[in-house]
């Protein structure tokens, strides 16, 4: 009796234990389910915003507000429609894979030539396309998603990490290219001075020459089978102390560091030369020529006459006059040079290396009171919090990657045949006298957008007549352009909201504006006399 219990005991204890499970799997596995998908969601996310920060801001922005390439934090590709939401994936899953031809956005995906797999790309997808979610705002106080949050989180983080450094002039480089300290050093050790580019035996015991900071001299050990009496002269500063004694330039040299330390009048370190600072050289000095140079721009540069460099150098320089370019790596002599201007970069200089920054921001951001200040060459300065980070790059895609893109998308969707060139259209019938040409980013892309008389055209297909003489209004409202007519650029880019370029056009004619960074921008202008 006792055993028919058990059983029966059993039977009814497996019956609720297979509900149980049945309960599970039908109400609490869902829900489970669903959590890890936003969770993984979430996570996808994230990750997206990582690698746009590391690899999409310096053209689109930290926060995908636009720059060089169209803004991505938009409500149109956060539109949460099936449909819609299936075409934005789609599109921007392409684009990111192959890049687009002719513009600077290059093919990201690894099969192309880029540096991200498949993977990847979906992370940059569901950041671009994650829905709005409440009490997020960029940093335009516009609602948005928490990815883009993160990744403006993220450059600013980057940007800590970054710094600019002031190139130029210094004495180790201005010893090099005029091969000072080279002579020197091999008189000292015995070896001819056609010999000073061959290799010493590695444990040779070279001397070096005295100098105001080792009065004694010093001695150098060859640690490596290719070094040379030339290359010796450059690592072990002899000529940069050859050049620092003779213009009473204080300094220190830390030979177990490998560093020569510069000193201003007062003693205070300093990180190199400055800008515009003149420099004698010693006699017999020579000049190492860089390609392009010219004998007048080496004249400018040192102070002395372009007819005595010419005269000094008569079958180096036979059949060159002062302005032609010249090869590189010719050995020029030169005059005695009282006077050699330091050259180096200015804050402005500096900021055309990076995205989003100018001297101004620059200078704030380093507690430099003066945007035109002439800062040391050497120095380190912290970027401004809203930088891009470094400057894009200025190759531009050569649409191989794939088939569609093989030609910018204005000449696929528009024309006939692949890569037929556009025909101009018919003039209107009308004169405008009041033209506005506005860059504006209403598509996935840029445009040019025509408003003749306060009527505003279809973007990319705007096209205004005018009498010569009219005065035409060029308008920023979103990214970086130029306003470039049949080719030729004719006003400084546009780079920041609001910044306003005139152009008279005088002469009849069709003109075609365009954007060297956005080849699909298009506008017509017919300059008509009647």
């Amino acid at each position: 009796m006792n055993t028919q219990k058990q059983i029966f005991l059993m039977i009814v204890l497996s019956f609720m234990l297979v509900g149980a499970c049945a309960g599970y799997a039908a109400f609490d596995l869902p829900i489970r389910a669903e959590t890890q998908r936003d969770y993984q969601f979430e996570e996808s996310v994230r990750r997206g915003a990582l690698l746009y920060a590391n690899n999409c801001r310096i053209c689109h922005g930290n926060q995908g507000e636009g720059f060089v390439g169209p803004a991505l934090n938009r409500p149109e590709l956060k539109d949460q429609d099936p449909l819609v939401l299936r075409e934005n994936r789609a599109w921007l899953t392409h684009t990111i894979q192959c890049g687009r031809a002719g513009t600077l956005m290059p093919a990201w995906l690894k099969e192309y030539g880029g540096s991200l797999n498949e993977r990847q790309i979906e992370h940059l997808v569901n950041l671009i396309t994650a829905p709005v979610e409440p009490g997020y705002v960029d940093r335009f106080g516009e609602p948005t998603s928490k990815g883009w949050v993160e990744a403006l989180e993220f450059a600013k983080n980057l940007n800590r990490e970054l710094s600019a450094v002031v190139s130029g002039d210094t004495l180790v480089s201005i010893a090099k290219q005029h091969r000072i300290g080279v002579a020197e050093l091999a008189e000292l050790n015995g070896i001819p001075f056609d010999r000073v580019g061959e290799f010493l035996p590695k444990g040779t015991v070279v001397k070096l020459p005295p100098n105001a900071a080792e009065p004694k001299g010093a001695t150098y050990k060859v640690r490596t089978e290719r070094e040379s009496i030339e290359k010796i002269a450059e690592t072990q500063f002899v000529g940069a102390a050859i050049i620092a004694d003779l213009n009473g330039i204080p300094y220190r040299i830390d030979r177990k560091q490998g560093e020569m330390q510069l000193f201003d009048s007062n003693g205070n370190p300093v990180p190199g030369l400055f800008p515009g600072d003149e420099l004698e050289l010693p006699d017999g000095a020579v000049y190492v020529t860089s390609a392009g140079d010219t004998v007048e721009a080496i004249a400018q540069r040192h102070n002395v006459s372009a007819s005595e460099i010419l005269r000094l150098n008569r079958e180096s320089l036979a059949g060159k006059s002062e302005t032609d370019p010249l090869d590189a790596e010719l050995v020029l002599q030169l005059p005695k040079v009282q006077r050699y201007v330091v050259q180096g970069q200015s804050l402005a200089d500096v900021a055309q290396g990076f995205g989003n920054v100018t001297a101004q921001s620059l200078a704030q951001a380093n507690g430099i009171d003066d945007p035109n200040a002439i800062v040391a060459i050497g120095t380190q300065l912290k970027l401004p919090e809203d930088a891009y980070g470094t400057a894009p790059p200025d190759s531009r895609n050569p649409g191989t990657a794939c088939v569609r893109y093989a030609v910018p998308e204005s000449v696929y969707q528009q024309l006939p045949g692949v890569g037929t060139p556009q025909p101009a259209p018919e003039p209107p019938a009308e004169f405008a006298s009041d033209v506005e040409i506005r860059a504006t980013n209403r598509t996935p892309g840029y445009e040019w957008t025509v408003i003749a008389d306060g009527q505003e055209q279809t973007p990319n297909e705007g096209k205004v007549k005018i009498r010569p003489g009219t005065e035409v209004r060029f308008v920023n409202e979103s990214g970086l352009h130029t306003v470039t007519v049949n080719g030729n650029k004719i006003a400084e880019d546009i780079a920041a909201p609001g910044d306003t370029r005139t152009y008279v056009f005088e002469n009849t004619g069709d003109f075609k504006l365009t954007c060297d960074y956005h080849p699909a921008m298009l506008a017509w202008i017919f300059v008509r006399s009647e």
